[in-house]
C-alpha cells in the first residue's frame, strides 16, 4: 500500500501520479486494471458514538480507564455556539491520529 499522507514531498498529486503510473504499466503488461475510488472526506464525522462505544468495549476489550478515555476523547466532546455548549452527536476528533485510530475501530 502507498501512502502520501503526511509525508515530506508527498501529496495527492505524487499519490496520482503513482496510480497513473501503475495503471499504464499493467496495461503495457497486457493486463486488466480496475479502480475503485472511495470518498470519505466526512467518514469521520458520521461514527455513530454508541456504535463505536460498544466496539471499543466487546471487539477491541478496552475498558476500564482506558476505556473511559477514548469515551471521554470521542463521545463527551462539545462546542460553543454563541455562547452555548452543545454536544455533539457523532464524529470523532479529526486532524489527530486518535481520530483516525478510531475511525478505524468504528469500521
Amino acid at each position: 500500500m502507498y501512502q502520501s499522507v503526511y509525508r515530506p514531498g508527498h501529496s495527492t498529486e505524487t499519490a496520482l501520479l503513482k496510480v497513473v503510473g501503475d495503471i499504464e504499466r499493467a496495461a503495457g503488461d497486457g493486463k486488466c486494471t480496475v479502480l475503485h475510488a472511495l470518498d470519505i472526506s466526512a467518514a469521520l464525522n458520521a461514527v455513530d458514538h454508541s456504535v463505536l462505544g460498544a466496539r471499543v468495549n466487546t471487539d477491541f476489550a478496552i475498558g476500564g480507564i482506558v476505556g473511559r478515555w477514548i469515551e471521554s476523547v470521542a463521545v463527551c466532546r462539545r462546542w460553543c455556539e454563541r455562547s452555548e455548549t452543545v454536544r455533539f452527536a457523532s464524529g470523532v476528533p479529526q486532524g489527530s491520529i486518535l481520530g483516525h485510530l478510531l475511525f478505524a475501530m468504528y469500521v
